[in-house]
């Protein structure tokens, strides 16, 4: 009965999310072509300032969704990962150029989309599948670069998401139990 409520609760939070990572999914491609000309459109629209305080409030924003999320799930001991976590991306988000900055932001929130739709595996194996034909595509157009670099910084963006939904998930999971219990 509980191993069944749990597949009920899985198959709908993956219909809830996976327009959501078709999204992200979708996005990653259209960045690395389209990516160059929509900076230099946004950069003299805008200040680097403004963009990275608006940059910085989604930031803070998700993390406060996050906090909000596990708290409704009630804490675990894993929940408090979140304070390495955030002071992590604080860090990379402030020492990190303004297009770094993106690719934290797309491939973070691809990663936690990623987890919280498919298996850890699977999740795990798209992450890195995304990360690379990512950067083969740049590396192939004209105006762009595929860089070694930006393959890792997507994986370790990747990674942290998927680590962020890994804690909302076991949360919901000891809750589920709890109540089952």
């Amino acid at each position: 009965m509980v191993d069944c409520m749990i597949r009920t609760e899985k198959k709908s939070r993956q219909r809830r999310v996976m327009p959501l990572w078709l999204f992200s999914f979708g996005c990653i491609p259209l960045l690395s072509v389209y990516g160059r000309s929509l900076q230099l459109y946004i950069l003299n629209h805008y200040s680097t300032k403004t963009l990275v305080l608006y940059l910085g409030l989604i930031l803070l924003a998700g993390v406060a969704v996050y906090c909000v999320a596990l708290f409704r799930a009630g804490l675990t001991i894993r929940a408090y990962h979140l304070i390495w976590i955030a002071t992590l991306a604080v860090v990379l988000y402030t020492s990190l150029p303004f297009a770094e900055k993106i690719h934290i932001a797309i491939f973070g929130l691809f990663g936690f989309l990623t987890l919280m739709t498919f298996e850890q595996k699977t999740a795990a194996f798209l992450c890195v599948a995304v990360s690379g034909l990512d950067e083969l595509l740049q590396h192939f157009l004209v105006v762009r670069v595929g860089d070694w670099r930006d393959v890792w910084l997507n994986l370790f963006s990747a990674a942290l998401g998927m680590f962020l939904a890994f804690l909302i998930l076991e949360s919901n999971s000891k809750h589920s139990d709890e109540e089952a219990a």
